[in-house]
């Protein structure tokens, strides 16, 4: 009996401290609760300035002053245009109108003359080892924007210079139908090949929307059977009678085209 009522106190004496503990336990966590409850957002504010940097600026998540070294910080506040969330992206609409003198649009695509020039060679079209040419040229720098709402097809189109003085009947017994340089068309209009500056090969890829095509010109022989310059061609710039003729030569709106007056684009 004796040994019976040993045991059972054994066990009470067990409880009570199991019981101690967890209490003593309780009590070191409701302390330490206590201790974070009484930090306010408030009281962390000063830290995330400081991580900010210079002004208070909050970096985006994972970058540091070193990830930023050289930028402006402000530019992270929007004051640079765009919010710290993201920069605003230079599109179609980013871009300066157009002259309308020099533009004209025609079956969704924008054709803007960038620049006339007059050359007394060939050399700015001929590759390496091909034979230069003097004679009388004319230079025609283009930028095409998309503004349609489906694709630009440049083999599509052609593209022609219309003059009085232009005996486009002269183009076919020089360069019969190559079109790179003047190809026959009617009888004081002729038409070329739209060239890519980078390396002299035709542009026949297709445009999509809201893109802009830079660096394309178009080159015509003025005089195909002389080296001298065609005089009565100066006189049709000046007189007005000069023209850039942008013909839809295939697809929709086929047989339509726009004419952009090359009076003055030299001056």
């Amino acid at each position: 009996m004796r040994g019976l009522l040993a045991a059972r106190g054994g066990r009470r004496w067990a409880l009570f401290a199991q019981l101690a503990v967890a209490c003593a336990l309780v009590a070191a966590l409701a302390v330490g609760l206590a201790s974070c409850g009484g930090e306010t957002p408030t009281a962390r504010e000063p830290q995330a300035e400081a991580e900010g940097g210079e002004g208070g600026v909050r970096l985006p998540p994972g970058l540091s002053e070193e990830d930023l070294e050289g930028l402006n910080l402000q530019d992270l506040e929007g004051g640079a245009g765009g919010s710290a969330g993201g920069g605003s992206a230079q599109g179609t609409e980013g871009r300066e109108a157009p002259d309308p003198a020099r533009t004209a649009e025609i079956s969704g695509a924008r054709f803007t003359v960038v620049d006339v020039t007059r050359n007394d060679s060939n050399k700015k079209v001929i590759a390496s080892g091909q034979r230069e040419v003097l004679g009388d040229y004319l230079e025609v720098e283009l930028a095409v924007e998309n503004v349609g709402d489906g694709l630009v097809d440049f083999s599509q189109y052609s593209f022609r210079l219309e003059s009085p003085s232009i005996q486009a009947e002269d183009y076919r017994s020089y360069y019969g139908d190559n079109g790179v340089l003047g190809k026959y068309v009617s009888d004081h209009t002729i038409s070329a090949v739209l060239l890519d500056y980078a390396d002299l090969t035709p542009v026949l890829y297709k445009l999509k929307r809201k893109e802009v095509l830079e660096g394309v010109f178009l080159f015509y022989d003025l005089n195909p059977q002389s080296a001298e310059e065609n005089a009565g061609f100066t006189a049709d710039i000046a007189g007005g009678q000069a023209f850039l003729v942008i013909h839809k030569a295939r697809g929709e709106d086929a047989g339509e085209e726009v004419r952009i007056g090359l009076a003055g684009l030299m001056d």
